[in-house]
């Protein structure tokens, strides 16, 4: 699986507006440079008999909407998030202060983020034990919401709230510039029956480019929980 940052989309309307302004601008240099190397006979001719600009103003144009786009980018480079996780056994989560791991999200940018979705996936270390040959491969769920991998998981006996957590992450909800929130944690018994969980998340920067990144809950994970660890934020 992919764990690497990327943008999935940038922002339509403003990747579109300097990309056609810059088209445009490049448009009129290449005729107003063409027009002024024609003799006075071809500067009668359509379309060169039409004139649009001066040099200088073409070539203003020109560098105005290369400088748009090169602007665009570093404001972008300046706004993205930076997307990453911790994850370490800890108290504090899980009653009775039973050993738990537990993975946070993390954004090591500066600007804040607005959340789209938070998918999840989860591959099984056993079978299903409604499964008609215990044997076989375990299962996954592929990419599925929330509701989908708390109702995935619930097969195998784990109680949300007690065994673990996936933290509730609503679409639209802010996710600040060097911050983090809580994932999810696992105890024991969970981590017996889940193998590995990724977590997806897409977000929104300022200038309206999709981010996503798929965070591996259990990498390095102690299997079996032995002792917990200071906090690692």
């Amino acid at each position: 699986m992919d764990l690497r940052q990327r943008v999935v989309r940038r922002s339509p309307f403003v990747v579109w507006t300097l990309n056609g302004l810059a088209a445009v601008s490049a448009l009129l240099f290449v005729h107003t440079m063409v027009r002024q190397n024609l003799s006075a006979d071809g500067q009668r001719d359509w379309p060169w008999s039409w004139q649009l600009l001066d040099a200088q103003s073409a070539t203003a144009a020109l560098m105005a909407g290369i400088g748009a786009i090169i602007a665009r980018a570093q404001f972008a480079r300046t706004v993205q998030p930076l997307l990453g996780s911790r994850a370490w056994p800890g108290t504090g989560h899980a009653p009775d202060g039973a050993l738990a791991w537990t993975c946070h999200l993390v954004n090591s940018g500066q600007s804040a983020v607005v959340v789209v979705s938070v998918e999840y996936w989860i591959d099984f270390g056993v079978p299903a034990p409604s499964a008609e040959e215990p044997t076989g491969p375990a299962p996954s769920t592929g990419w599925t919401d929330r509701a989908g991998a708390i109702a995935a998981v619930a097969p195998y006996g784990l109680r949300p709230g007690t065994d673990y957590r996936l933290a509730s992450i609503s679409p639209n909800s802010v996710f600040g510039g060097e911050s983090n929130c809580l994932l999810g944690w696992l105890t024991e018994p969970a981590l017996v029956v889940v193998r590995d969980l990724y977590v997806r998340v897409t977000v929104r920067d300022r200038l309206g480019d999709l981010h996503q990144r798929a965070i591996s809950c259990l990498t390095d994970a102690d299997r079996p929980l032995t002792h917990a660890v200071p906090d690692q934020l």
